[in-house]
């Protein structure tokens, strides 16, 4: 069975929160109905003991079983009146993806994610029309940044910078050595996004290494890692304009920028398009290129993967 891309579990998880708080109507149509068409009838049958048994599973590590078992809770949950319970059982599902290779791999899993492959594509468009929308004004709201992104760092910034960079390169380490190849590119990703602007900070070949390693062993990775990259920004970026916060709506734009640019099969890649055009509209209607400083670091680990 084919393994679901880490990257499309965490479009899902974001997506899901998103419905959840959009309230029933949305988490109806979205989350509930997939499952209800997947089911196609009411389970009435009674089944005791399902979460105590899921937890049992778990500990086990038996992932047939466990994706089984949320199965049978999802038929349960989905037709209920009240979608609270089914969102927070299905976000424990996905995380649990998100850690466990043997559960990707099961036949529900694949199941679940061809039941939603439509109605995410449809929460997803609606998601970036309004985030698309909500930058619009937040751009139009303010007439001024102070967003330096590459730029000549002071003794202290770069101390805590360096500081900063090893506490997460150790962590990359201890996720390579265990070879936990999840929380690795999750952790990859975070230092990429993190570090992208500032080309002098540390363990930038360290980095390197681990992934061309790890890409000499399986192609997909780097692939996927960037991809959960472009998830995490887009949902960054979500969150600024929501808070009305432009400076970290603008660096987290700048770095798609520095980081993605000529890479075309990214998740939201049409919509970091659009946004980095009205970041540039913004800085060029308030002349602040002096504000705003794009520096594309040349021959770093963060601009070739």
């Amino acid at each position: 069975m084919t393994e679901i891309p880490l990257h499309q579990i965490d479009n899902f998880i974001m997506l899901l929160n998103w419905a959840h708080q959009k309230g029933f109507a949305v988490a109806e149509e979205h989350i509930m109905k997939p499952l209800q068409l997947y089911f196609g009838r009411k389970d009435n049958e009674q089944h005791d003991g399902l979460h105590k048994n899921l937890e049992i599973q778990r500990r086990l590590r038996e992932w047939r079983i466990v994706a089984n078992i949320y199965r049978h809770i999802f038929h349960q949950l989905c037709f209920d009146a009240d979608h609270h319970q089914l969102v927070g059982t299905m976000n424990n599902f996905l995380l649990d993806l998100q850690t466990e290779a043997g559960l990707r791999k099961t036949t529900f899993a694949y199941e679940f994610f061809k039941a939603f492959e439509y109605p995410l594509k449809n929460l997803q468009a609606t998601l970036s029309k309004e985030v698309i929308a909500a930058a619009e004004v937040v751009f139009e709201s303010h007439d001024d940044v102070q967003v330096v992104v590459s730029h000549s760092l002071t003794t202290s910034q770069r101390e805590n910078l360096n500081r900063e960079a090893r506490e997460l390169y150790n962590r990359i380490e201890l996720a390579y050595a265990r070879g936990d190849e999840s929380q690795l590119s999750y952790l990859l990703a975070q230092y990429t996004g993190r570090f992208c602007n500032f080309p002098e900070v540390a363990h930038r070949d360290d980095v390197d290494n681990i992934i061309a390693r790890i890409t000499d062993d399986n192609a997909d990775f780097k692939k996927d890692m960037r991809s959960r990259l472009a998830v995490r920004l887009f949902q960054s970026i979500s969150r600024s304009v929501e808070k009305m916060d432009i400076r970290t709506a603008v660096r987290g734009i700048t770095t798609y920028v520095i980081t993605f640019q000529d890479d075309l099969g990214l998740p939201y890649r049409e919509d970091l398009d659009h946004l980095e055009e009205k970041m540039y509209r913004f800085i060029q209607q308030h002349n602040l290129w002096h504000r705003v400083k794009l520096q594309h670091p040349n021959n770093t680990n963060l601009q070739r993967i």
